[in-house]
Order: C-alpha cells, then sequence, then structure tokens
C-alpha cells in the first residue's frame, strides 16, 4: 500500500521516463487491483482547483473547476476503459453519438438538418426540445448500468470500490479544504465517466414508452438524438412533445438526474400551432433558434448565411487568440500549420452539412486568404 502511495504522487512526467521498469510495477499494481477489487486510497482523492473565465472575478458561475486525480490512476482508467469501450458500445443506440468510435457531432448535426429540411419540403409539423440537465446520477445508477451491459463482475467491484470512497476537496491558492464525500454523479476528468454517463442514461430512455410518438420517417419513427447528455426531442405535435418532457422528467428524476427548466428551449415550424409548454410546474421557452452541438438550428427556410457569419467571427477570435505566434518570427510553414490546426477547424466546423450560395462560398475563401 506503501508503494500504491508513492505511485500516486508520480507526475506524468516522471511516468513518460520511466520506461520499462516503471510498465512492470504499473502492470503488476493494475493486475492485483483488478484482481482484487480494492483500490488505493490515494485513488479515491480528488482535487478540485477552480480557473478563472471571464467576467466578473467575484461571481463562483465566471470559474470553470476542473477536477485533479492521481496521475497512475488515470492511467489505469485508460487501461480499463480501452478494455471496456466496444462492451458499452454495444449497447447503445445510434441515437447515442457521444463519445463513439466512428461518431461525431456532425453525425447529429447532419441528420437533424435533413429531419428540419424534409419537413419542410413536404410542409409536415415538426417541433424540437433541446434537452439541459443540471444534476448528476446517484451512483447506484451508474452501478447498475454497468450489469446491463453485462461488464465483467472484476470491473464492477473496481468501480464500485471507487465510487464508494471517492472523495474531493477544493484548493483555493495555496489552502484545501477538507474532503468531502461524493454520493452521486461521475468523476471529472476521469476517462471512463463519459461511458459510465452514456450507459446509465441508456438506462432512462429505455424506460420512456414512446411507440407511435416522434417524427415518422418511411415507417419507422425517431424521437430523440443523444451526443452524451446534449439530448434533443422531435414531435409532430407541442401536445405529443409535452408528453414526451413529461415522461423523461419523471424517469430522469428516479435516478437523480434533474432537468434545467430555465435552460430547456422548444422550438417549432410553421405548421405546428402555438401553444405553452408545461413540464412539471415551469413553462417551457419557445424560441426562434439555438446552439446545437456548436451549430445554429433555425426552422425558418434553409438559411446559412447566419451560421456562416457566426463561423467566421468565431474563426477571427480564435486567429486573435494567437496573433502573437502569427506576428512571431517562426518559420511561415509552422504558422500555416498552427492556422490549419487552430484556426481553420473553428471556421468550417459543420460546413459539410451546409447548403451554401456562390456568394457564400466566395466570402469563405475572402475570409480564409485574409486571415491566413
Amino acid at each position: 500500500m506503501e508503494c500504491c502511495h508513492r505511485l500516486a504522487r508520480i507526475t506524468a512526467e516522471l511516468l513518460k521516463a520511466g520506461g520499462k521498469p516503471i510498465l512492470k510495477v504499473l502492470q503488476r499494481l493494475f493486475n492485483s487491483v483488478i484482481h482484487q477489487g480494492t483500490t488505493p486510497e490515494a485513488w479515491h482523492r480528488s482535487v478540485v482547483v477552480l480557473f478563472f473565465k471571464k467576467g466578473d472575478n467575484t461571481l463562483l458561475k465566471n470559474y470553470r473547476p476542473i477536477s485533479l486525480l492521481s496521475h497512475v490512476y488515470k492511467l489505469f482508467s485508460r487501461v480499463i476503459t480501452n478494455r471496456l469501450a466496444n462492451r458499452f458500445d454495444d449497447f447503445q443506440p445510434p441515437e447515442q453519438a457521444g463519445f463513439r468510435k466512428g461518431f461525431s457531432t456532425i453525425d447529429h448535426i447532419h441528420t437533424l438538418r435533413q429531419v428540419i429540411q424534409k419537413t419542410q419540403e413536404y410542409n409536415r409539423p415538426l417541433c424540437l426540445a433541446f434537452v439541459d440537465y443540471e444534476k448528476a446520477f446517484e451512483t447506484w445508477a451508474v452501478l447498475r448500468s454497468l450489469q446491463r451491459c453485462r461488464i465483467d463482475y472484476r470491473y464492477i467491484e473496481v468501480l464500485k470500490c471507487l465510487y464508494k470512497n471517492a472523495t474531493m476537496s477544493v484548493r483555493i491558492q495555496d489552502q484545501t479544504t477538507k474532503p468531502i464525500q461524493l454520493q452521486r454523479g461521475v468523476r471529472q476528468g476521469d476517462v471512463i465517466s463519459p461511458k459510465l454517463f452514456t450507459a446509465a442514461l441508456e438506462d432512462v430512455f429505455k424506460l420512456l414508452e414512446w411507440n407511435g410518438l416522434g417524427i415518422n420517417i418511411n415507417g419507422e419513427y425517431i424521437t430523440q438524438l443523444r451526443f452524451a447528455d446534449d439530448v434533443v426531442l422531435m414531435a409532430e405535435t407541442l401536445e405529443d412533445l409535452n408528453a414526451m418532457l413529461n415522461d423523461l422528467r419523471r424517469v430522469s428524476q428516479q435516478v437523480g438526474l434533474r432537468m434545467n427548466m430555465s435552460k430547456t428551449k422548444i422550438m417549432s415550424n410553421a405548421h405546428v400551432p402555438l401553444h405553452p409548454i408545461i413540464v412539471g410546474s415551469s413553462a417551457l421557452e419557445i424560441v426562434d433558434e439555438y446552439i446545437y452541438l456548436g451549430h445554429t438550428i433555425q426552422l425558418v427556410r434553409s438559411n446559412f448565411e447566419k451560421e456562416v457569419n457566426r463561423r467566421i467571427q468565431l474563426g477571427w477570435a480564435a486567429f486573435g487568440k494567437l496573433r502573437d505566434i502569427f506576428s512571431s518570427k517562426i518559420p511561415q510553414c509552422l504558422k500555416t500549420k498552427v492556422f490549419e490546426q487552430c484556426v481553420l477547424p473553428v471556421m468550417t466546423y459543420g460546413s459539410e452539412t451546409w447548403s451554401l450560395t456562390m456568394g457564400l462560398i466566395r466570402r469563405l475563401r475572402q475570409e480564409i486568404m485574409s486571415s491566413s
């Protein structure tokens, strides 16, 4: 156990420089943890530090919490995540594209754009709800999802030990608070956490009986798209959408998840009679546009000019943050690489789903040429 404590204090740089000798030590440690089902105490602890984003530095919401975990534990977590990734993915439907090999945000952006375009083309009604969650899963719900995915019991015991004993401290400047016992949610900064979250969320959606609801596409109904916890529900009427939202709220609460009503938004096209959407006791806001997975969604006639303008502005903002590099004396080839990797992807994100006019294409080219 003393060896485990010493390993927990090793930095990432030392792990990289350790070579084969430290690999053998880690192999013995990891195998011991898996076979015994117990984990070093140092792996249970996480330290949260706050990074200031922007705005008023006296407001807590303007800080981003970052969770620091043991480097040795993060290696262990990567090992078991690599072993279990396919097993987790086998139990996910195509509606869930988050943190899966071969999937990306573009898949759901394209799917949603196609649904919008086809309902416009055939004058069909379309209602959308963009759901935001604000509370975390109960720990038991996360562990139950592992059993449904038929995860090897040894890994379940390891994860159960980690979550049963997980604690968190907050570090502010040079002072650290006393450890707080964690009783819900997945661990921030842990490689396996996204897999655990999506597995638990799938258990929620399996409880929903939405037969005949959603959007009819060639006899099959599509009710929702998920990218991790970014959820969009689809229906043909606001009444159906209202019922789906209340169902989702009910089953989500059973496992500790709570919908953030102030951030959950509704959209509907011109073929849908408007009326209020009430979920629980809260009336949801109906909006004309929404940023979904970084892409502007509108239900009016397909007009990508607004999204193109937004992407250009974001591209210039990324360029501005790197201005010192572009104005430095480093070789031009390195500046080009920085531009192609840090600015161009920002400017063209989601462009695979755009329907562009020649005017917008020319403008994009001009902006790219002027910034490069």
